[in-house]
């Protein structure tokens, strides 16, 4: 029995040993799941990052490969140089200009050398590779702009990543146009011609050529900068309005007639020329001036001379016919005057005689214009002349409260007719007292000019209108009321007879006549 009961017991015992077992085996296989879960978790990461892994080394060959592509089509050289001097790459540009450098150092395929260059600007003992760049001279013939940057390469290797832009053309055409700007530069400032470069729409002066700067009158700190308002270049400001505005709509303009005023206040006439340019990618406008002041004096006196001689052939052909019958009907009225029945009427007799005189005197003057007038020419110091006149037109001053001051210095004797020259000083000392108001002072000058005998005649009127200088000396112009026209045309007729120039300076405090004669 008691065997039995202890059977039993063991019996019980074992059971929950064995339900314990199963217990623990049943979580064995519960962690056992778990773990392979795990596993089988892990392995698909795994799997995911070599896929992933995969894939971004395709990409990045894919990348390297499209680099080097780009790198291999660029117009540029591109090459890698490692620490030997070897080259570890080369594109298609740089192999067509030196070939397939593999096997070569650099210093052999750039220089030809058999040893590396004593200056090597790429690498040195010791020298950290750097940024830079630099500008060199290949045995090819061209010129290369190279930049320099350091480079790690996959294997951690330290190169050189080198790009080497071809320059030539660049260079050539710089020279091209350093060369074409000397050239430009000199034809500006040798120009005899005035030349200005300004901004197109302020006119500011960005540059002018010395002809300008000499025959203007100005210095150059005066002009440069400025703008045409600032400086008064232009005599009527508003026509460079319109010919900008032609210029923008044609692109230039040629030989328009302008009138330029100097810095001491001249006139000068020019035929302009403009032309629209690019400096730096703005409009700019260069503009040539040619002074033709000369040219246009030069032919107001010819059209002058011809109205002169002109005039002349008509006095000496018909002067003579009228000056005749005046003097027939001037003696039948003396005899008129003298007859006993007529003495009340002597009045108008002296009235009638007294205007033929006038219109004979008239007509005296019109046979001085003559372009064949006979003239005896002998030396005479024209201060000899203007001392025996003197008396006369003092005598004429005083009546008109006016007065006469004389400037005379040594001057040499002069080939010229007397009597011409007395008409001469008279005619221009009479016009001078009658432009001036009463109290007036008339000066007669005489001195030596650049070879040149020079007579003076200064009044203090209110000056000559600048619109009516270039019709004075022409026959039967006047601006006086009971003028004849006569007076400057015959004295501008006798000093061309003797070879001399009549110059005018007029302002509101006066006028000057200037007559320069040649010294013998």
């Amino acid at each position: 029995m008691k065997d039995e009961n202890k059977t039993k017991d063991q019996l019980m015992g074992e059971m929950a040993s064995l339900r314990q077992r199963i217990v623990e085996l049943e979580k064995l296989e519960s962690e056992l799941e778990q773990r392979t879960a795990d596993l089988s978790k892990a392995n698909q990461e795994l799997q995911d990052e070599i896929i992933k892994r995969q894939y971004v080394e395709e990409n990045l060959e894919a990348e390297r490969r499209r680099l080097f592509s780009v790198l291999d089509g660029l117009p540029a050289q591109v090459y890698l140089i490692a620490p030997d001097y070897s080259f570890r790459f080369s594109n298609r540009f740089f192999q067509e200009r030196f070939g397939n450098p593999k096997g070569k150092p650099c210093y052999m395929v750039f220089h030809g050398r058999t040893d590396p260059c004593e200056k090597c600007l790429t690498f040195g003992v010791g020298k950290k590779i750097e940024c830079q760049q630099d500008e060199l001279y290949y045995p090819d013939g061209h010129t290369y702009q190279v930049y320099d940057y350091p480079f790690i390469d996959v294997d951690g290797a330290k190169l050189l990543l080198s790009f080497a832009i071809d320059i030539t053309e660049g260079k050539q055409m710089e020279k091209a146009l350093r060369l074409s700007e000397q050239k430009f530069s000199k034809a500006f400032q040798g120009s005899p011609d005035m030349m200005t470069i300004s901004t197109l729409k302020e006119g500011r002066y960005i540059e002018v050529n010395d002809a300008f700067l000499e025959i203007v009158g100005y210095e150059r700190n005066e002009v440069m900068g400025k703008t045409v308002h600032e400086v008064g270049f232009w005599e009527v400001l508003e026509e460079r309005d319109v010919i900008l505005k032609q210029i923008q709509e044609q692109g230039s303009i040629r030989n328009v007639e302008i009138l330029f005023r100097t810095k001491d206040g001249g006139l000068l006439t020019t035929l302009l020329s403009a032309d629209i340019i690019d400096m730096g990618g703005e409009p700019q406008l260069l503009c040539v001036v040619k002074d033709i002041s000369n040219r246009k004096q030069m032919e107001r006196e010819m059209t002058r001379l011809d109205r002169l001689h002109l005039v002349g052939e008509i006095a000496v052909s018909i002067g003579h016919e009228i000056r005749n019958p005046m003097t027939t009907v001037r003696g039948f009225l003396q005899l008129m005057r003298e007859n006993t029945h007529l003495v009340q009427e002597g009045e108008y007799f002296d009235i009638m005689i007294e205007e033929l005189d006038r219109a004979n005197s008239i007509i005296t003057e019109f046979l001085s214009l003559a372009k064949n007038k006979m003239v005896e020419l002998k030396p005479i110091n024209i201060n000899s002349l203007i001392n025996n006149i003197l008396p006369l037109v003092q005598a004429s001053a005083r009546i008109q409260n006016k007065s006469i001051q004389l400037e005379q210095e040594d001057v040499p004797e002069l080939l010229v007719d007397e009597k011409e020259i007395l008409q001469l000083i008279y005619n221009l000392v009479n016009n001078a007292l009658e432009a001036m108001p009463s109290g007036g002072n008339v000066t007669i000058k005489t001195f030596m000019e650049n070879e040149k005998v020079v007579l003076a005649v200064c009044d203090q009127g209110h000056g000559i209108d600048c619109e009516l200088l270039d019709k004075l000396g022409t026959p039967f112009f006047t601006t006086k009321e009971q003028g004849t026209g006569l007076g400057l045309a015959v004295c501008y007729g006798i000093a061309t007879r003797h070879k001399a120039k009549i110059d005018i300076e007029t302002s509101s405090r006066g006028t000057t006549f200037y007559i320069r004669f040649l010294a013998t």
